[in-house]
């Protein structure tokens, strides 16, 4: 069980584990010298925490449990050693690998280029999909660290979604009311790193 506010790498750690989540969200962050961070990756039950261990021993990002679950641990030797051993898994994990730069990169466009209101449907799109229910348990405080932006944008953005009955916000969990409200509002770094993830599938 992965616990919400865990962090199971700081940046520049040797990673020793992996982890593969089954309902859990993992964030990766990136930051400053003067301690600030945004989100640059996240990782569901399509991925897996750690792949960097198959090109070094250290990793570049933060990773930090958002969404409290479930998960499965491997040491890096076994994955290392199988990924030689099997090739239907070195290609899948390549695959994945990919896929992970790909969304690495359009989170930063995304961050750089996208209002809030965009980024804040973003990401909760990219939670729903790895979870399996429609409410998230996230607070708003926990969103503004994530997308890098202030508190108080991120309640006019809920605030405005609420009225328009796309969540419903209460006690820290956001609840989906209206997914495709919320897709037509994203941007389109959403579908572009979704299409990623969906090669995995082919």
């Amino acid at each position: 069980m992965l616990a919400k506010g865990s962090v199971l790498y700081e940046m520049g750690e040797r990673i020793r584990e992996v982890y593969l989540p089954e309902d859990a969200i993992v964030s990766y962050l990136s930051g400053t010298a003067d301690g600030e961070t945004i989100e640059v990756g996240v990782v569901g039950n399509e991925g897996v925490v750690g792949i960097a261990a198959l090109l070094g021993d250290v990793t570049a990002f933060r990773a930090i449990v958002q969404i409290p679950g479930h998960a499965f641990s491997l040491k890096c030797d076994f994955l290392r050693k199988e990924f030689r051993r099997q090739e239907v898994l070195h290609r899948v994990l390549l695959q994945y690998t990919n896929a992970l730069v790909v969304q690495i990169a359009q989170t930063a466009v995304c961050n750089k280029f996208h209002s809030v209101e965009e980024r804040f449907c973003r990401w909760l799109l990219m939670a729903h999909d790895r979870s399996s229910s429609d409410t998230i348990p996230l607070t708003q405080e926990s969103v503004a660290r994530i997308l890098g932006s202030r508190r108080a944008s991120v309640s006019v953005v809920a605030a405005s979604f609420q009225k328009k009955s796309a969540i419903r916000y209460s006690r820290g969990m956001i609840r989906i009311l209206d997914r495709k409200y919320l897709e037509a509002a994203s941007c389109e770094c959403y579908e572009i790193i979704t299409a990623a993830h969906l090669k995995l599938d082919a």
